[in-house]
């Protein structure tokens, strides 16, 4: 009788220490306000970033090193396709299309100094193929919003998020 009451308090205390992890992790998900560094793709038609990971700044902020979330596009990429594909969801991007580069997407980073920084392609200026698609003050407002980034973020063009262009593998 001793072991059942034993056992009893010990699912008692389990339970409450997994209901105090489980609060400690959900405050973990909360919007602190912090600015934060990551990874996004922007769908331009309907204005919405999505396939957002993110991280606060502060924890990257050094002097040495990659300052940004160390997830890649592509790996996130193939991830939510396999996803998508073993649930048969078949009106998702992610089911639809393997090149995660034919989309625009970003990166936000932050320097020695605090600042933050969002990499993107030349699209940024508007056009892709031959069309004038993306309003920039509209991704803006939605980076600031999604990143809690400062006003007056810098963003920086280069070739790799050019649309259909990625880091090469055998160069990472």
């Amino acid at each position: 009788m001793n072991d059942n009451k034993t056992m009893n308090n010990d699912i008692k205390k389990s339970d409450q220490t997994t209901h105090q992890d489980m609060i400690d992790l959900m405050r973990g998900f909360m919007d602190n306000g912090k600015p934060q560094v990551g990874i996004f793709w922007y769908d331009y038609v309907n204005n919405t970033l999505f396939g957002v990971q993110k991280d606060d700044a502060d924890k990257y902020q050094d002097e040495h090193g990659i300052n940004t979330l160390h997830k890649l596009h592509k790996d996130y990429w193939m991830k939510q396709h396999y996803r998508a594909v073993a649930k048969n969801q078949k009106d998702s991007i992610f089911f639809n299309e393997t090149n995660y580069t034919l989309i625009p997407r970003g990166r936000v980073f932050v320097r020695p100094d605090g600042s933050l920084y969002v990499t993107v392609g030349d699209w940024i200026h508007g056009m892709i193929g031959n069309q004038k698609v993306i309003d920039a003050d509209k991704l803006t407002e939605l980076l600031i919003d999604e990143f809690n980034l400062p006003e007056d973020f810098e963003y920086v063009t280069d070739y790799h998020w050019d649309i259909g262009h990625g880091w090469s593998g055998d160069k990472l």
